[in-house]
């Protein structure tokens, strides 16, 4: 199995000026990321960041968090990368049952009990010898929503997010020379992902410019490669501009929710090169995905295991993985702990079917299941039904209490020109029992544009409580 560091040195010895991280306003050579992210390591040696600590980050994606990430994992310190949308007291609150020390911003702040670097010191200094760590032990913290809503911390070692590279880019061919656009954020696996994939191949991460958008980031860096979710790829398409930029990549990894089978019949129509994939953070990102060739029946689905008797579906319809890209647990309590059944599989909490080809359907959410007048409702049921008619963009549906039922559904619809809702009420007569049609329809909100693949219990709670308040806000008569 390759060594994401030991491949580095590779090309750093092989092809020393080839180009391994682009960004807006510098390019590094393969040569110098293997010497930046050394330094980076000793540096974080000096300030006291011992194998096995916890360091956090909260930013957007740069060139300096790259080399910081690296940094880090090449010390033998656990990068714990957060939403820099979260408020400091919630960063800190997260941070504080692993016992960090060390918290790096985009600049220095003043705060209690713990010791606040900007991420562009991570440069500064001198190489001072080569730094090792072993690739088994956890390297990287990412924070996955948990059964009460509090984060978990999943943890994972080089080998298995090398492992998950290795086997990705064997399913989709990325080769030197190639640039894949960093469009997904640092702190979501899938993002971690790019990094390891160029790096084990010589390909460049091509690192967007702030606030740029994905096409003139295509555009600007030569891109032929990118990771999209829906909402993304839905943009993307209804522009001119978006389907010119789309048009110019080789590959096209979608993933990070359910794809509306209107954007994936539309992309294949338009001859785009689309992978669909089924992944989550606990399986390091990708643990299946559909081939290079795949006719529009099988992209509309969440692809094949990558490799044999790695996923499974139980009994009870719950889908199980397991294989060498598995995490190593969840930190807590001072431990890691690694839920596995007897026979050690994973349960994800994803309700799925295999079709006759051995390509997965994920059919919903066991903890999104609720109970509406007697009736058991699966939200992925209506989005899906959603998002399959013409306009639609997303959907996303949430419970509302109501006194009569107990719960309600409710839609957010991402939905062009504008949302027509006697017109989605309409089609979704047709297709779905009249207990899981949505109470009420309401636009697509701008908290959703900001968020980039799936949506956690918390992105919910929160769209459960919009939902009651625009339901109230209605339901109040105006002032004479």
């Amino acid at each position: 199995m390759a060594d994401v560091f030991d491949a580095i040195a590779r090309h750093a010895s092989e092809r020393p000026n080839a180009c391994a991280l682009l960004a807006p306003n510098e390019t590094i050579s393969y040569a110098q990321y293997e010497t930046a992210f050394h330094m980076a390591a000793e540096n974080i040696r000096a300030w006291g960041i011992r194998p096995g600590a916890f360091a956090g980050i909260a930013a957007y994606q740069s060139l300096d968090y790259v080399l910081l990430l690296m940094g880090l994992m090449r010390a033998g310190a656990i990068a714990c990368p957060m939403s820099p949308r979260w408020p400091m007291r919630g960063i800190l609150d997260i941070l504080q049952p692993l016992n960090a020390t060390h918290l790096f911003l985009p600049s220095r702040i003043d705060i209690p009990d713990i010791e606040v670097r900007a991420l562009s010191e991570i440069r500064a200094g001198d190489q001072r010898g080569h730094s090792h760590a072993d690739t088994n032990t956890p390297c990287l913290c990412i924070f996955t929503s948990g059964s009460a809503g509090q984060p978990k911390a999943a943890l994972h070692g080089c080998a298995g997010l090398s492992y998950c590279a290795e086997t990705a880019n064997a399913n989709m061919p990325l080769d030197t020379g190639d640039r894949w656009l960093l469009s997904l954020p640092l702190f979501h696996v899938a993002g971690i992902g790019v990094l390891f994939r160029c790096a084990l191949v010589g390909a460049t991460v091509a690192i967007p410019a702030p606030a740029e958008s994905i096409e003139d980031g295509i555009l600007r860096c030569g891109v032929t490669h990118a990771s999209l979710v829906a909402t993304q790829l839905h943009r993307l398409l209804r522009t001119d501009r978006g389907i010119e930029a789309l048009s110019r990549l080789k590959g096209i990894l979608l993933g990070g929710s359910a794809i509306p089978p209107t954007l994936i019949q539309r992309a294949f129509a338009l001859g785009l090169p689309i992978y669909a994939s089924y992944g989550m953070t606990e399986t390091a990102s990708q643990i299946a995905a559909t081939r290079p060739g795949d006719p529009l029946e099988k992209l509309l689905t969440s692809g094949r295991p990558f490799a044999p008797d790695t996923m499974r579906i139980a009994r009870s319809g719950e889908i199980q993985v397991r294989g060498p890209s598995l995490f190593l647990g969840y930190h807590a309590d001072g431990r890691l702990k690694r839920p596995l059944t007897d026979d050690g599989w994973f349960a994800t909490g994803d309700w799925g079917t295999f079709d006759a080809d051995g390509y997965l359907r994920v059919t919903g959410r066991k903890d999104r299941m609720f109970i509406a007048g007697g009736e058991n409702i699966q939200p992925e049921t209506i989005e899906q039904r959603l998002c399959a008619i013409e306009g639609v963009g997303a959907a996303v549906v949430v419970p509302v209490p109501d006194a009569e039922f107990g719960q309600l559904p409710v839609a957010f619809v991402l939905m062009e020109p504008a949302l027509d809702a006697e017109y989605l009420r309409a089609k979704l007569e047709t297709a779905l029992p009249r207990f899981q049609i949505p109470r009420r329809f309401f636009p697509w909100p701008e908290q959703l544009r900001r968020i980039e693949g799936k949506l956690n219990r918390a992105d919910r709670k929160k769209l459960v409580r919009l939902a009651e308040s625009l339901m109230a806000r209605d339901a109040t008569p105006p002032e004479s």
